[in-house]
């Protein structure tokens, strides 16, 4: 009769021998008995299995590791089956052991399985690297090929193309009459001038946004990064052929005068926008939005020092590309209690704590961040034009484009994602810290913002942009939201001129 124990190192069960009146393993020979060398040299006449990490090793029971462990000596031994049951029996046992479900999905030959397991680990951590990367496979994103290689690489390699590269445009052309369409200031449809079609409303855009995590990977993927300098235009209305900047993803032709939407270049160097918010401001009600805002006081305040008042101005509409995020974060705030002390001869004043740490965490969810993704207007100004509602957002569709240009992002969506984080994480410094140390200088306050997961998506936000020149002959930007109507005016600068050679 036989005395049965759990082996520590695989889970298997153990044996009495009655002749030896020793306890062993039978699977890996591990025995109470055995030494430590000569355990080693057991493991090395038999081949020894590489070493597999496991994150969180400590937080991990002790039965669900003996058998995670069992499950690599299976593997090492070419027993997919058996590694698989015994992953399993370790996810019995402990359900968010994350390596467990990875090494899953890893030896699985059935998707479903793959899918259901990369899930699990996504669903409490967003930004798990291996698993994104292996979902993006499955999904289709990636090859295993890319996959393997983003993981090894550094990033794509920056290159400027010295040509203007060839485009893919579609026209906003009527269905009917061929006519140019144009969009409604009262209800935002696309409609005809000439034979009066109107265009169906736009579908409501309710896109949750990528994975910032992975868009992440699959840029790294990527063995070229292009830097457009110009693009080519072939006009399908009247076959003119031209070259616009590579900040426009809209323009007329100036031969025909139609209109004209890059779709895509040859080298497909960015990324159409997801939605689209319609202009509800016009152009009359901006107009009077900004001389409102001119004979505010502190306007004519500065009429007091320099003659401000406007001597001529234009004033048009532009869909600017705008990157909206979303995100989750934990933040974990330290409250250290401070007091006044002297020190030397008394004449100097220092703070030292006196009771111990006070840390506490806190979930915040951040949605629609805006990061504007051009360079001009500036940051500054585009920042000031406060929050668009989403909720008015529509399906992208170049139609939609029939009477205001758009242009294309230059700040790409990774350059965008560290201004929102820092927007978020000086959000955050704000709300937790600042009144109470304003109010007692005897805290201190330290916040630390962990982003634990991070969406976005790229829409085209109304912006009406008026360029103004002064009396003085000072030039001078004003923004207005075309959505809220909110102004910003921007600050007087002396006209710059060109030097003659």
């Amino acid at each position: 009769m036989g005395i049965k124990l759990d082996c520590p190192t695989c889970g298997t069960r153990m044996r009495f021998d009655l002749q030896t009146t020793s306890v062993s393993c039978p699977n890996c020979g591990y025995s109470p008995s055995t030494g430590i060398d000569e355990r080693a040299a057991q493991i090395r006449s038999k081949g020894q299995r590489p070493n597999v990490a496991i994150r969180n090793v400590d937080q991990i029971q002790a039965r669900a590791l003996s058998l995670f462990n069992t499950a690599q000596d299976h593997l090492f031994n070419g027993d997919k089956k058996a590694a698989i049951d015994s992953l399993q029996d370790a996810l019995d046992i402990q359900p968010d052991l994350a390596d467990a479900h990875l090494w899953i999905a890893k030896i699985s030959d059935d998707e479903t399985i793959k899918r259901d397991h990369l899930s699990s680990i996504l669903a409490v951590d967003a930004s798990d690297a291996e698993a994104t990367r292996m979902m993006l496979v499955l999904n289709g994103r990636l090859t295993a090929d890319q996959a393997e290689k983003g993981e090894k690489s550094s990033g794509p390699v920056i290159k400027q193309s010295d040509e203007a590269i060839e485009t893919t445009i579609a026209g906003t052309r009527c269905p009917k009459c061929k006519g140019n369409l144009t969009t409604n200031d009262i209800t935002g449809r696309v409609e005809c001038g000439f034979c009066g079609y109107v265009e169906g409303q736009g579908e409501r855009n309710t896109s949750n946004g990528d994975s910032l995590l992975a868009a992440l990977l699959e840029r790294r993927a990527q063995p070229v990064k292009w830097v457009i300098g110009e693009r080519l235009l072939h006009c399908k209305n009247c076959g003119a052929e031209r070259a616009i900047p590579a900040t426009q993803l809209s323009t007329r032709c100036p031969f025909c005068g139609s209109n004209q939407v890059i779709e895509q270049d040859a080298l497909n160097s960015f990324d159409q926008p997801e939605g689209i918010i319609p202009f509800k401001v016009t152009r009359e009600e901006a107009s009077s939005l900004i001389k409102e805002q001119l004979k505010s006081v502190s306007e004519r305040i500065k009429g007091w020092f320099d003659n401000n008042k406007i001597a001529s101005a234009t004033l048009n509409g532009y869909y600017l590309p705008f990157w909206m995020f979303d995100a989750t974060v934990e933040v974990t705030r330290t409250r250290i209690q401070t007091q006044p002390t002297n020190r030397g001869y008394g004449y100097t004043r220092t703070m030292t704590p006196v009771d111990p740490y006070v840390q506490t965490k806190y979930n915040e969810i951040f949605g629609d961040l805006e990061v504007c993704g051009v360079q001009s207007p500036s940051k500054e100004l585009t920042r000031g034009l406060g929050d668009y509602h989403t909720s008015e957002l529509l399906d992208y569709s170049p139609n939609l484009l029939a009477k205001y240009p758009a242009q294309i992002y230059t700040q790409d969506f990774d350059e965008a994602a560290l201004e929102a984080r820092s927007q978020i994480s000086a959000a955050m410094r704000y709300k937790y810290s600042r009144r109470e140390v304003m109010e007692d200088e005897k805290v201190s306050i330290n916040v630390f913002t962990n982003i634990q997961q991070m969406s976005f998506r790229l829409i085209l936000a109304p912006v009406w942009i008026a360029h103004l020149i002064e009396q003085d002959k000072d030039h001078r930007t004003a923004l207005v939201n075309g959505q809220t109507g909110q102004v910003v005016l921007g600050k007087s600068e002396k006209p710059q001129h060109n030097p003659s050679f």
